[in-house]
């Protein structure tokens, strides 16, 4: 045996000793930018705003379908980089009990249904749409409630809006406005969206005794043209979790 191929084994050896014999990744340098390698922890909206680069011109450079599918390992073009940067994994904060987030409020009004959106947008959360809500002069957030999809917040984060810490009605007498993060006429709600949905349904029910067939989509209220919450909203499943 070569010296080469001796040293070349000796090589191997070791990386399967140490448990780390891994396909080491292709070189990162690409046309126009660099690859980065997703990892655990990492969402394109933290990658896009380390590199500070549109999360819309990433996902369509990757051609990506879904923005919260991304996988670890997954390789993505990121225009104009010149180097590799580290993107911090999203930390969840250690969520209080949801029946202590939602709260049993004091009756200003008495709540009687419960109407479902999407954002119908890819990413967003509480902050951003109170920003957007506030410029078209709409009193700041519109939702009592929003639930992140892992852009803006965590997926399946509840995050709770000033209407409801104030108990103030929206448009519509005892209507308690919930959005979910997400375009739901082409993505679909995340497991974690859906979990979260119906914990806050079953504690919102509960404490202000609303009838699950008051529950209903922005799109089933007379007289709205909307599609909203879009059309793989999972409504049946959510009913049938519920009942």
């Amino acid at each position: 045996m070569s010296r080469n191929s001796q040293l070349s084994l000796l090589i191997l050896i070791s990386l399967f000793l140490s448990g780390c014999a891994t396909i080491p990744y292709e070189p990162t340098v690409a046309p126009g930018g660099i690859y980065h390698f997703v990892g655990s922890g990492q969402t394109l909206y933290r990658i896009s705003k380390v590199y500070g680069v549109d999360m819309k011109e990433i996902i369509r450079l990757n051609n990506i379908k879904d923005p919260n599918q991304i996988g670890v390992g997954e390789r993505l073009l990121i225009p104009g980089a010149r180097v590799p940067l580290s993107v911090e994994p999203y930390q969840p904060v250690t969520p209080q009990p949801l029946e202590k987030i939602v709260g049993k409020r004091q009756y200003r009004v008495k709540w009687r249904y419960i109407t479902l959106h999407h954002s119908a947008t890819r990413e967003g959360n509480a902050e951003a749409f109170d920003r957007h809500h506030r410029r078209r002069r709409m009193g700041g957030l519109f939702y009592h409630f929003v639930i992140g999809n892992g852009t803006g917040s965590g997926d399946g984060e509840i995050e709770v809006g000033w209407r409801w810490m104030r108990q103030v009605e929206v448009q519509r007498s005892g209507d308690i406005q919930i959005c979910l993060v997400g375009d739901f006429n082409k993505q679909k709600v995340s497991y974690a969206q859906f979990n979260s949905l119906v914990k806050l349904l079953k504690i919102l029910t509960r404490q202000y005794s609303i009838s699950f067939n008051n529950i209903r989509g922005h799109q089933d209220i007379k007289g709205k043209i909307t599609e909203c919450p879009g059309e793989n909203f999972p409504f049946s499943r959510l009913q049938a979790e519920l009942r």
